[in-house]
Formats: structure tokens, C-alpha cells, sequence
């Protein structure tokens, strides 16, 4: 079982005419290349479901979901093995 570690990058987007507003959120590897992808997002509380998901505490997920509403947020040392992030879309 691999782990990666690395940082976790969740950037706002106001949308555009084809694509209302949403969440992206993309693993970072500290070193190394991976292929990694993004997750796109529709809301607030499913973002806190994703970050539930993937390991983080409830209140943590909270936290970094409400920090993530008006600026883009690093979530840094994420340490989680490969097979999480791909089951849960962050890796191809």
C-alpha cells in the first residue's frame, strides 16, 4: 500500500454560462509525478462529504469547506495511500 503525501488545493469557481459555480479539488504530490486529476464540486456541503470521504475529521472538514468559499485553500502534509485517492477521483 503506497502512501502520498502532499497538499490538497481547493479553489472556488464562480462558474460560467455552461458551468454554474463549483469547488475544485486536486491532490498536490510533494514530489515526484502522479496522474493526478480534479474533482469538481457543486456545493458547500457536498465538498465537507468529499473531505469526510477522504479521511478528514467532520470538524476539520467543516473548517477547510468554510475557509474554501471565498479564497483557494491549501490543505498541506495530506498523507493518504493511493488507492484512497483514486476511489475517490484524485488519481487516474
Amino acid at each position: 500500500m503506497t502512501k502520498l503525501t502532499g497538499n490538497i488545493r481547493i479553489t472556488p469557481n464562480p462558474g460560467t454560462e455552461t458551468m454554474g459555480p463549483h469547488f475544485e479539488v486536486v491532490f498536490v504530490p510533494y514530489h515526484g509525478r502522479i496522474n493526478a486529476q480534479t474533482v469538481r464540486l457543486s456545493s458547500h456541503d457536498e465538498l465537507v462529504a468529499f473531505l469526510i470521504e477522504i479521511k478528514f475529521s467532520e470538524d476539520d472538514a467543516s473548517r477547510w469547506a468554510g475557509r474554501a468559499k471565498s479564497s483557494v485553500v491549501l490543505i498541506p502534509s495530506v498523507e493518504r495511500t493511493e488507492a484512497l485517492l483514486k476511489e475517490n477521483g484524485l488519481l487516474t
